[in-house]
């Protein structure tokens, strides 16, 4: 019998599947772009994956906004009200307010419903690594574990859950503050490409770079065959922003080298995609703790 209600935020890029099957829901971040707002739906249901990053391919930049108090509160109020406990997997801190937000209203809320508990634990991810997260919350709810046991067990072993990441281009990632110009700009001329990785602190840094689009691809392949410590039991969730030849391309290098239980490839959602830009590629999984800092 479900204990807990999982909820998380549009970072964590679930697609309806993952949600679905394990009862997971989330609270919707939104974003602006070519002077409309959308919801960061993660289903693309006002505005699609191609259509948002050929927006940006032609220059038009895309800004987020994180959860609010009154989403968080109306959800979880949801399901507080079915006699529900709740647990919310937010994006890392270190990228997002969304923790505090969240942190907040559970506060508040724990008032009206004494007898019910909300928790909120900080991902130190966001893409499908703190999906993963999500949906492991979600099997220990369904399993009949408690939502402080959850809590517990994910704090504990967050670390484990990792993304690595490359970019098309330094641009978007100059506009956002993350790279500055004249770096971006000889990075651009010298085809450099950052290797960025969701670090132990939950902050996202470029801790090695490299020449080349096709070397930055089969480096996080490499990462992969040396971070994954059951590869036969593991998922590898490959995401990219209109870049799936791209993705595939790495699911292909992975898969020469290991064998993986399956490879999953999808899209990067709108709030991060924002901020790396269209032709960017992740790869998520569970391995080896995350030991690397900023």
């Amino acid at each position: 019998m479900k204990t807990f209600q999982v909820l998380t935020d549009s970072t964590s890029d679930l697609v309806k599947t993952e949600r679905d099957s394990l009862g997971i829901d989330y609270v919707s971040m939104s974003f602006l772009i070519c002077d409309k707002e959308y919801e960061a739906s993660l289903d693309w249901t006002e505005l699609s994956a191609s259509d948002y990053y050929g927006l940006m391919r032609k220059g038009n930049r895309a800004i987020t906004s994180m959860i609010t108090e009154e989403k968080f509160r109306e959800k979880a109020k949801q399901y507080l009200d079915e006699g529900l406990d709740v647990l919310y997997i937010s994006c890392s801190g270190k990228l997002s307010g969304s923790i505090g937000c969240g942190e907040r209203v559970a506060k508040e809320l724990a008032k009206a419903y004494p007898d019910r508990k909300i928790l909120c634990l900080d991902s130190l991810r966001s893409l499908h690594g703190e999906g993963a997260i999500a949906m492991k919350a979600a099997e220990m709810a369904n399993a009949g574990a408690s939502v402080e046991e959850a809590h517990r067990l994910l704090s504990a072993e967050r670390l484990k859950y990792q993304t690595y990441a490359t970019v098309e281009t330094l641009d978007w990632l100059r506009k956002a503050g993350r790279v500055k110009a004249g770096a971006a700009f000889f990075g651009e001329i010298m085809q450099v490409k950052p290797i960025i990785v969701g670090d132990a602190q939950g902050d996202n840094f470029a801790f090695k770079k490299v020449r080349g689009r096709k070397v930055s691809l089969r480096e996080l392949a490499s990462l992969v065959v040396e971070r994954l410590e059951k590869p036969e039991e593991e998922t590898l969730y490959i995401e990219h922003a209109d870049a799936e030849e791209d993705a595939k391309y790495l699911a292909k290098l992975v898969s020469e080298q290991i064998d993986v239980k399956e490879i999953k490839i999808s899209s990067i959602g709108p709030i991060v995609g924002a901020t790396v830009g269209p032709g960017a590629i992740a790869v998520n999984f569970y391995g080896k703790e995350v030991e690397i800092n900023k």
